[in-house]
């Protein structure tokens, strides 16, 4: 790596730091916004370097500083400063994401610290800004309140590409810290942190990479996770030399964890030959499967009259023996309690799985959320934060059981339930011992960490300045036609959208339904090559209804516009059949692509069709109305250029219990054959997550 410049500092790092703790609380008189200063900009040119012609890179194409960019725009390159130009128009979304953040959590920040989260979010994209990563919630609850070694780490961490830590991004993020710490653009940031990259080796481990101030020994070091193995200790990759925390920080390390032998795999059981030896045991029974897999492997048996009794409650001795041989751990063993379970419990304890003394009769019933903790942490699963899944049991543990398919609860009402201070049934109890047998852990394709998105044969580039959904996807209950999303953190509203297709509607029955908005087609525009635009023959009707009825409306415009002029003519078209009417919802552009092979719209180019959705967006804005663009999986993906559309709110269309686009959206249309009381026949369905 090339050594920097460094300016010292006539005051001690340490006295520095003092400072920053003392000053920033008294300098919070009022949250202000910024704009990028020059030497902020002069940070970003310099790491990102100059290049006149257009380039590609991930699939994407960037001219000058890193700007994204049309390459047909540019056949002739650009000057440097034109590219200085770009850049400082790309920056304004990226101050705009930056002091969104600040106003919305109260901060107060110095120029310099917006400096370095602008050039930080000019080369992530906003992915950091979330509650959930370490350097957004120190912002959020006072960055004085932490020390530099936290403050260095929390940004430093972006420094990687996929798994693969990147020597310039290393570089870059040090920077990035002490400027955020000591207001200096060239500073001895990257001479005074060095880092160790841990690989877990198949197991889990908070961080992977954590900087160390250089020459003070590294103290001690994180401890990964591995399901059924004992962590040995970490060695140098390559060398293989064992690493103590002892040791002097100064310069990058990779480091290997080390584990104990793996505990031979058990023997494929036939289950095709298993003979059901239960009579209470039918075929028909949701618990089936898992009670012969279990009975076939040896690890359930049921009673000397023949039964299995799956509804008979589980003693706690039964439940530790089951949840800790399903997780890998063998007997340790006879115990001087007396009790058969009794070594059991020793395990569990010495785990922590348990607390010492809580289980004081092994032949007792033990809890649902006891069960829970138990398998969470004899899978070595760290409890997780955020909402929860259940209606009834805010946990850690239930919740990362919930996540990795261990738990499912049970479904009443659209909520889901744990009933976490019952006791625990045989069937139950075998269907998650089964899970736990066959779980293995594997790290979730994240995009924000590979830098893609796989979609379908496809392998997209991660646009990383576009928003990603915010949603848990395990929050979404269906109930019937109606979808809910049990996160306390967003307030919902249940819509439907229609046309000439649903034919009359009863608004009144609509409105006493539990629906409360509705989205209106006001027109749309031919398939064939003529194209011709017409209105719904039931808008007025429809809007004139539904508002009567007391529901929210927005209307959206089904569009096959092929060039921006088009795109001119149908909102000029909905204008004018709005009439001045006011909205609740979006004014939606509606792009779809049509199959038949006389479509107009077939082969458009997806810079046209960006352009399309701006000029009708940006037309109907003008009017005073919000502007929304409508698009599925395929055209969100593969047509619109998505980094061109982030000024505008998202209606994205998916038929499925669960949504699976990356990018951020605001309604989310979930089922084409909802149900509604007044209306004949099937209808789409929606869930907004903001209260427009």
């Amino acid at each position: 790596m090339e050594k920097r410049g460094c300016i010292k500092k006539i005051l001690s790092l340490g006295l520095c730091m003092l400072l920053v703790l003392t000053m920033l609380p008294a300098a919070a008189l009022a949250v202000e916004t910024f704009t990028t200063s020059d030497e902020g900009v002069a940070l970003i040119k310099e790491y990102e370097d100059f290049r006149a012609m257009p380039y590609s890179d991930d699939g994407a194409w960037y001219i000058g500083y890193g700007t994204l960019c049309d390459p047909a725009d540019y056949p002739g390159g650009v000057s440097e400063w034109e590219a200085e130009q770009l850049l400082r128009e790309a920056l304004v979304t990226m101050e705009d994401w930056v002091n969104t953040l600040l106003m919305d959590y109260s901060i107060s920040v110095t120029q310099y610290q917006f400096d370095a989260m602008v050039d930080l979010t000019y080369n992530l994209g906003a992915q950091w800004i979330n509650p959930e990563y370490r350097f957004c919630s120190y912002l959020i609850n006072g960055s004085y309140q932490y020390s530099e070694a936290e403050i260095v780490n929390a940004i430093a961490t972006w420094c990687h590409k996929g798994t693969t830590v990147m020597e310039n991004l290393v570089d870059r993020r040090l920077r990035d810290a002490f400027l955020f710490l000591y207001g200096i653009c060239d500073n001895d940031g990257p001479d005074a942190y060095t880092y160790i990259h841990f690989d877990p080796s198949g197991g889990s481990i908070e961080n992977q990479t954590v900087f160390y101030p250089v020459g003070a020994a590294y103290g001690q070091l994180p401890v990964p996770t591995l399901r059924g193995r004992s962590f040995l200790g970490w060695h140098t990759t390559g060398g293989g030399a064992p690493l103590t925390g002892d040791e002097l920080a100064l310069s990058p390390l990779h480091v290997t964890a080390q584990w104990d032998a793996e505990a031979p795999s058990q023997p494929e059981v036939d289950l095709s030959a298993w003979v059901n030896p239960y009579s209470d045991v039918k075929d028909n029974d949701w618990f089936f499967s898992y009670v012969r897999e279990l009975s076939a492997k040896g690890i359930v048996g049921g009673y000397p009259d023949g039964t299995f009794q799956s509804a008979k409650q589980l003693t706690a001795g039964e439940a530790l023996k089951l949840i800790l041989v399903a997780a890998g751990y063998q007997d340790p063993g006879n115990t001087p309690s007396g009790h058969w379970a009794g070594n059991y419990l020793v395990l569990a304890e010495s785990l922590g799985c348990v607390y010492p003394g809580e289980i004081v009769d092994l032949d007792g019933t033990i809890s649902r959320l006891t069960i829970a903790r138990i398998a969470a942490v004899a899978m070595n699963l760290q409890p997780r934060t955020g909402a929860s899944p259940f209606a009834d049991i805010d946990d850690g543990y239930t919740l990362a059981l919930y996540e990795e398919g261990i738990l499912n609860g049970t479904a009443v009402g659209g909520l889901r339930y744990y009933y976490p201070n019952d006791g625990i049934n045989r069937a139950e109890v075998c269907a998650i011992v089964s899970r736990i047998s066959g779980w293995e852990y594997t790290e979730k394709n994240d995009p924000a960490v590979s830098g893609y998105i796989q979609y379908r044969e496809k392998t997209l580039p991660l646009l990383r300045n576009v928003p990603a959904a915010p949603y848990n996807t395990n929050l979404f209950v269906a109930d019937g036609s109606i979808m809910h999303y049990n996160d306390v953190n967003y307030t919902t509203a249940i819509g439907i959208d229609v046309s000439s297709h649903q034919g009359e509607i009863d608004w009144q029955k609509v409105a006493g339904s539990g629906v409360e908005f509705v989205m209106i087609r006001l027109g749309y525009r031919g398939y064939g090559e003529e194209g011709k635009i017409n209105l719904d023959p039931y808008f007025q009707q429809n809007i004139a209804g539904a508002k009567a009825a007391g529901l929210k409306v927005g209307v959206y415009f089904f569009s096959q516009a092929i060039n921006i002029q088009e795109a001119a003519e149908e909102a000029a078209f909905v204008l004018e059949n709005l009439g001045g009417q006011y909205l609740d919802y979006p004014l939606v552009y509606d792009w779809e692509t049509i199959s038949s092979s006389g479509a107009r719209t077939k082969g458009l180019d997806n810079t046209t069709l960006t352009d399309c959705a701006i000029t009708f967006c940006d037309s109907v804005a003008m009017a005073g109305y919000t502007p929304m663009i409508y698009y599925n999986l395929p055209v969100g993906y593969t047509h619109y250029q998505l980094d061109r559309l982030t000024a505008y709110d998202v209606w994205f269309a998916q038929y499925a219990s669960t949504p699976s686009m990356y990018y951020n959206y605001q309604i989310w249309q979930y089922s084409d054959s909802g149900s509604i009381p007044g209306i004949s026949g099937k209808v789409d369905m929606d869930l907004a997550f903001i209260p427009y």
